[in-house]
């Protein structure tokens, strides 16, 4: 999820806010909050919708298992399976695979559920079962990975072969555009100038036990000139870089990439907005590792991370699915795709006083492709392309305004 580094608001009453100035505001936190993004958003079309609510469904039966609450699993499980084979014949072409996982995840859900509970003499028979899918690693930070598919032999486990002193830098390049609509006012259209952030990693320590520590160093962060950009805009946002540059923090993550803990170091007098924003711009960085299952895998094998996500008061439920498509050595290519759902909340943000939302909207999903170099705790070249949809409700001065925004965006990471 972006996760977002708001600014002040503008302190206007509703009737005197208008688009120029939301947008002004909202394209500053915007670049400064996809400076976060451990994954992005993507184009959000009805079968997507669909499948996300799908998704949402299994989420609470899986929650009502874990909970021993098995009737109410069971019952959760069908009205999946359900909607999933309705959805199969509605959309016969989509993303076959993930369904046919789905519907195999949920009738063995169904199955299992269904059976009586064990007898007591059976209760002495213990084993470990490493079929895919029957085993769910929490990971710190409250992270699921759960393998999918081991693919081809030869097989082998992944994990991250850095040692102390390894440095790697990497370079970001960020384009985006975006639509929004605010207080019935007709949907406005910007442009965004492309937005540049060149940092270092530098890796401190491996413990005996895989767990890697890290620092960054926030080397320099840009906004290329456009002509054809908004000069407010290209203002908020370039205001919001000045403080970056320089900035450094530090983290911890495990030999399977799944992150340990992370800190960030600020100035004494940066404000509250800096310090949540670049706090959750570290924790960002740290959840962008390559994150791998425990199990051995080869060419094919299919796994996902699932992370419930909690940014700016918001309770977001993250799914990426990761498919290893080839293997050279120590260089991994790795294809990823991305689903992000939100139910309805109230926001209730401290970086924004007095300033209350309502979301009622938010869905995505996306796709990428990464090269992975397992002497490098970061990709060694990743491309993401993405869209969103978001709708929420703004409280400014007691009066409710509504607001739509759909992103297009492109974001490439290299090293240097």
């Amino acid at each position: 999820m972006i996760k977002l580094g708001f600014h002040p608001w503008l302190a206007a009453p509703a009737s005197k806010v208008q688009i120029p100035s939301c947008m002004q505001w909202f394209c500053a936190l915007l670049a400064l909050a996809l400076l976060t993004a451990p994954a992005l958003y993507a184009a959000v079309e009805d079968p997507d919708a669909q499948f996300i609510k799908i998704l949402t469904v299994v989420d609470q039966a899986d929650t009502l298992k874990s909970n021993t609450n098995n009737a109410p699993a069971r019952t959760k499980y069908q009205e999946a399976q359900r909607a999933l084979l309705n959805f199969k014949q509605n959309h016969p072409v989509w993303n076959t695979k993930v369904v046919a996982y789905r519907l195999k995840y949920v009738g063995e859900q169904i199955n299992a559920l269904s059976q009586p509970p064990p007898d007591a003499t059976d209760q002495g028979t213990s084993g470990t079962d490493t079929k895919p899918g029957s085993t769910v690693t929490t990971a710190p930070w409250g992270a699921q990975l759960k393998l999918l598919d081991a693919g081809a032999e030869p097989r082998r486990a992944m994990r991250l072969q850095v040692k102390a002193g390894d440095q790697q830098s990497l370079g970001m390049t960020m384009k985006m555009a975006m639509d929004m609509e605010m207080g019935g006012m007709p949907a406005q259209a910007v442009k965004m100038p492309a937005i540049k952030l060149d940092m270092k990693v530098t890796i401190k320590d491996v413990a005996a036990n895989g767990d890697i520590t890290y620092e960054t160093m926030i080397e320099d962060a840009s906004v290329s000139a456009d002509a054809e950009v908004m000069p407010q805009v290209a203002d908020a946002i370039k205001g919001s870089f000045e403080s970056i540059k320089g900035l450094s923090g530090a983290g911890t993550i495990s030999n399977r990439g799944l992150g340990r803990k992370s800190d960030m170091k600020l100035p004494p007098d940066a404000n509250p907005q800096m310090r949540q924003a670049m706090e959750q711009m570290h924790d960002s960085f740290s959840t962008m590792t390559a994150s791998f299952p425990e199990e051995a895998i080869g060419p094919g094998a299919r796994w996902e991370v699932k992370l419930p996500l909690r940014s700016q008061g918001m309770a977001i439920t993250q799914t990426m699915t990761y498919e290893l498509a080839s293997i050279k050595g120590e260089i991994l290519t790795v294809k990823s795709t991305l689903l992000q759902h939100a139910a309805n909340q109230k926001i209730e943000n401290p970086s924004m006083p007095g300033l209350k939302m309502d979301l009622t909207k938010m869905t995505a999903n996306g796709s990428g492709t990464a090269s992975l170099n397992l002497a490098q705790i970061m990709p060694s070249k990743a491309t993401m392309d993405s869209k969103s949809d978001i709708a929420m409700e703004m409280n400014i001065s007691g009066q409710k305004q509504a607001m739509t925004m759909k992103m297009d965006i492109k974001l490439v990471f290299e090293s240097r």
